[in-house]
Formats: C-alpha cells, structure tokens, sequence
C-alpha cells in the first residue's frame, strides 16, 4: 500500500503545480518584515532550523508543514502548503520516496532559490525486513516481478531496498544536518556568519553528549536487543549504536495493525530473551505493545521519532536534545 500512496501523493502535488493554482492564491507571499522564511517537512528540520534562530536572534517565520500530532506518513502538500514552499528564503525537506513531490515543486517553481536536501547531508541505509517484521505484500509482488532472479541475503528480504528516511534519529547525523542548516544561515545572512557559527557550535555540544551517552549505553549495558510493537523508525540509531531490534513493521510502513504470525512472534521472542520493556512511537494507537505487554508483562515504554510531535510539545518548543535524551534513557533501563 505504501507505493500506491506514495504515487498519489507525488501525482497530488504535480497537479497542483501544472494547474497553475498557487498563482491565484492571495497573501501567501514572503511578509516585508525583515524574517527569513523557512519552511520545513518535518519536526526534526524545523527544531534544528528553530534553534539557530533563538541562539542567533536572527528574526525567521519557520513553518512546518505536518500537522502537530497527525500522521506523518500520510502527508500530501495542500495549495497553501505549495504556496508556502514557492514564497519562502529556504525550503529544507528530507528528500526520501515519500517526499518526491518536493523534487516536481522545486524543479517547477524554486529555480534558483535555496533548497536544502537533508538526504545530501549524510551516509544513507535501506530499510531492512528484520527476522518477524510484517512485509508490505503489494511492494513484495512488484518487486518480486522485477527481481525474480535475485537472490536473498540472509539477513533480509532482497527486494525491502527502499531508504530508510528516518536519518535525524542518530544523533551525529542530526549534527550533520545542523551544520548544513547552519551553512544556509550563513548564505542568507553573511553578515550574521559569525553567531551562526557560535549557535551551531553550542548545539553540536549537545548532539556529541548524545553520542557520548549512546555510546556508553552500548559499551556497557549488558544487553544489546531492543523489541519495538511498532513501525520502527530508528534504524540510524540502532546501526550506529550496534544495537540489535525486532519490530512489527519498518519505518515508512503504510501498516497499522499487525498479523497474528507478527504477535505472536514478537511475544515468543519478548519471552525467550527475558525482555521486560516493550517500546512503542509517539501517536500510536498502542494497540499492538498492549497485546505484547499483556501477554508477557513487559512495560509499554514510548519512544519519540521526532518525525511529528504531539501539539502540547510543539507548543511547548521542546527541543530534538531532550526528546533524545529521553529516549536514550528508556534504552538505557531496557538493557540494563
């Protein structure tokens, strides 16, 4: 399902550009009040971007285009949305599948503006199908039309080649894409270069405690297996960290309810390991960790993607350091 929805959503947003609709629409340009205009996809981008602002005191207008607690993977970009991207100073999108209707706005209508790629900006993974996880069985007939041949590794399924998008949930990486935020300030306000250095600095400081405290969980915990009733979106994690996961569905799964086979696969494993915290995302209907937690009695712990927030902390402006700081302590007590 999750391809059929991919291509409505890039198909979406095409007719809205080649029909012309955002010419028409009123007030949407940039406001004359001296603000940079950044327009972002996703909460990690946005708080990164929202960062250099309050550290710099460059005034900017940073919007984020999910809606604060929806669902983050069934974004399509309404007119204003379109109209926001096309007026702003810099547009900073992810760049995975679920976002090729980026790409067609940008080669229609931001020549030679500043767009900000994040999948530039590191070392990219595919999504896995991990022993237990639920295949999306649409993509695994197409893609099994065209690889026939193909042999599978033993690790996982040949054809799960998609790319994780997930990129901002290793802390390094969410350096990585500060520094490139970072240089966009620069170019935008070359005056302002040196604050713009020293607030990336300061919040680099941070990112490397993460990677500090993660490190230190992995080197001395003595267990290294994370269960995940969930999508699991925290694949740069867990590689960088060498953390092994089991989990209901990959990250950009279009799936919400898992199969009796999954269930039951993910309790016997919570059983045979002694695993006594079960995670779950943000948003989620839990229903799946509730199954698992109350057939083992392990704990249903939430862990935060920062891919969308809750509006309570979206209003609140808590930042990707604490969310992550959060999550590393529930890693911490689930393999002490």
């Amino acid at each position: 399902m999750k391809r059929i929805f991919r291509k409505i959503r890039a198909l979406g947003a095409a007719l809205l550009v080649g029909c012309g609709l955002l010419a028409g629409l009123g007030g949407c340009g940039a406001a004359d009040d001296g603000k940079l205009r950044i327009v972002t996809t996703v909460y990690a981008t946005y708080d990164l971007a929202l960062q250099m602002s309050e550290k710099t005191g460059i005034p900017c207008g940073i919007t984020m285009l999910l809606s604060p607690g929806g669902e983050s993977h069934a974004y399509e970009p309404s007119p204003n949305d379109v109209a926001a991207i096309q007026s702003c100073d810099l547009f900073i999108y992810i760049g995975g599948t679920s976002e090729t209707w980026a790409d067609k706005i940008i080669s229609s209508s931001r020549s030679g503006k500043r767009n900000l790629r994040m999948f530039d900006c590191v070392t990219l993974l595919d999504e896995e199908t991990v022993e237990g996880m639920e295949h999306d069985h649409e993509d695994e007939e197409h893609d099994e039309e065209e690889h026939d041949e193909e042999e599978h590794d033993h690790d996982h399924d040949a054809h799960d080649m998609e790319i994780d998008e997930h990129i901002w949930t290793a802390p390094l990486n969410a350096g990585r894409m500060l520094s490139a935020i970072n240089e966009e300030f620069k170019a935008l306000r070359p005056d302002d270069a040196e604050k713009c250095d020293r607030a990336c600095a300061e919040i680099m400081d941070e990112l490397n405690a993460l990677d500090a405290e993660a490190r230190d969980i992995a080197e001395n915990c003595p267990k290294h297996t994370l269960v995940f009733a969930d999508r699991f979106p925290f694949r740069y994690l867990t590689h960088a960290y060498g953390w092994d996961y089991y989990a209901a569905f990959s990250g950009c799964s279009s799936d919400t309810d898992a199969s009796a086979a999954t269930l039951s696969f993910l309790i016997q494993k919570v059983r045979d390991e002694n695993i006594q915290t079960v995670f779950y995302l943000e948003n989620s209907s839990q229903k799946i960790s509730d199954a698992v937690c109350k057939a083992t009695g392990a704990k249903a712990v939430m862990l935060q993607s920062c891919n969308n927030v809750s509006k309570a902390d979206f209003q609140s402006r808590k930042h990707y350091q604490e969310f992550m700081r959060e999550n590393l302590a529930a890693i911490r007590e689930a393999l002490s």
